[in-house]
């Protein structure tokens, strides 16, 4: 967590007190952070002098990132939203950037499907990455495999400690999901051989306090996000997993969702009423986030039909 230095507008102090605010909250906020010195930085260019927003500058810094993309526009004016509402609660003249500037765009849900095959034929792929004899093809195994069993975000397992492996009942626990929920994550008996694979290879590389990072790449270095992903997309390439998106750490979370409810819909359980155990399983606020991963396969739907038709003339030949 960085700190925030470099801040040149008449809103600098101000800016600082607000992203201290949000992680005295327990929020880790360096995205929010980065945006908000981009707003400074326009700040200062722009020549603004008050110390408190005007409306019209909040407009001007709309209509000068109108040029981006949607999902961008938004995350910005979101997080320079909430800067703005934090110091008109301290100086009740500073402006409010109005809400919704950027209409709400029609969700698109971006998904690429991976097969068991094609997630093994990853970890297999993780040999091809070096050093030889280090801990990079060990670890990015273990990641890929922890997330495609697991549903885990990545945040969550790159924060993993060992201490948060408890092998005696085969859980791991997440100290700080996201909105700050802390739950118990089971690993399935693949997922645990894996993990009781990597500890002492991991040993030999690095400290094993329960505070130590799990995903370790060197002496106590915890891998990284762009680390991981780095990785992830070299292994894509490697195996020719590609597309238009091509394929993303999250899709991993989104296969083990998916799976799990294609399993339910094969052995005919009520998927509605176990949308709540799965969101409780993935971290979920509520259920209704997880209606996301309610995809239905045309093998899924092809299967479907035919049940119903032999449902149709199964009702047809008896009323006959």
């Amino acid at each position: 967590m960085k700190a925030l230095t470099g801040l040149t507008s008449p809103l600098a102090g101000r800016i600082v007190q607000f992203v201290a605010f949000k992680r005295m909250q327990g929020y880790d906020y360096s995205a929010g952070a980065d945006e908000l010195r981009r707003f400074d930085r326009f700040l200062t260019r722009t020549g603004y002098a008050r110390p408190v927003l005007e409306l019209d500058v909040l407009h001007r810094f709309a209509d000068q990132i109108a040029c981006l993309s949607h999902s961008s526009r938004v995350g910005r004016l979101s997080t320079v939203r909430r800067f703005s509402v934090y110091l008109h609660a301290l100086v009740p003249e500073s402006a409010v950037l109005p809400e919704r500037l950027v209409p709400r765009a029609a969700r698109r849900v971006r998904f690429y499907p991976l097969s068991g095959s094609q997630v093994g034929e990853l970890m297999a792929a993780t040999a091809t990455l070096g050093p030889e004899g280090g801990l990079r093809a060990e670890c990015a195994g273990l990641l890929i495999g922890l997330l495609y069993s697991t549903g885990l975000r990545i945040s969550e397992a790159l924060a993993l400690d060992l201490g948060d492996v408890r092998i005696a009942d085969s859980t791991l626990f997440v100290r700080r999901g996201k909105f700050r929920k802390e739950r118990l994550v089971p690993m399935s008996a693949s997922t645990r051989e894996t993990v009781d694979r990597w500890l002492p290879l991991r040993a030999r590389h690095a400290e094993s306090g329960p505070g130590c990072p799990l995903f370790a790449t060197g002496w106590n270095k915890r891998l990284s996000r762009d680390g991981a992903y780095r990785m992830f997309r070299r292994l894509c390439s490697h195996c020719g997993l590609d597309g238009q998106p091509p394929p993303r750490l999250h899709d991993l979370r989104h296969n083990y969702a998916c799976a799990c409810i294609a399993r339910w819909r094969q052995e005919h359980e009520d998927v509605d009423a176990l949308l709540p155990v799965l969101a409780n399983a993935m971290g979920h606020c509520d259920f209704h986030a997880t209606e996301i991963y309610l995809h239905i396969s045309a093998a899924a739907l092809r299967h479907a039909s035919e049940r119903f038709l032999q449902h149709v003339s199964g009702n047809t030949e008896s009323s006959e």
